[in-house]
């Protein structure tokens, strides 16, 4: 499953330049978004709570409005959801 979907994914990235932000909750994000072929520096953890699903809506869509006016993903897209998923890790 993972071998297909990684071959799905790249060819999108290179054929039309689709970029992939992949967040996970109760899984390791950063490993499960490789096996899909998403780079770690584009994936992140996060609780699966309000506060986690809410601080996903807000950042997802700055990072998505950013990338429209400079057409690249900001390196530091994912520092908000990051640092709440530290604080709050039990």
């Amino acid at each position: 499953m993972y071998e297909k979907i990684n071959s799905m994914v790249e060819r999108q990235k290179e054929n039309y330049r689709w970029e992939f932000i992949f967040l996970g909750a109760n899984i390791d994000a950063l490993e499960t978004a490789e096996r899909f072929g998403i780079h770690r520096d584009r994936a992140a953890n996060y609780h699966s709570d309000s506060k986690g699903t809410e601080t996903n809506y807000k950042v997802v869509n700055e990072a998505i409005s950013n990338h429209r006016i400079n057409s690249e993903l900001a390196a530091n897209w994912k520092d908000e959801i990051d640092k709440d998923f530290i604080k709050r890790q039990k």
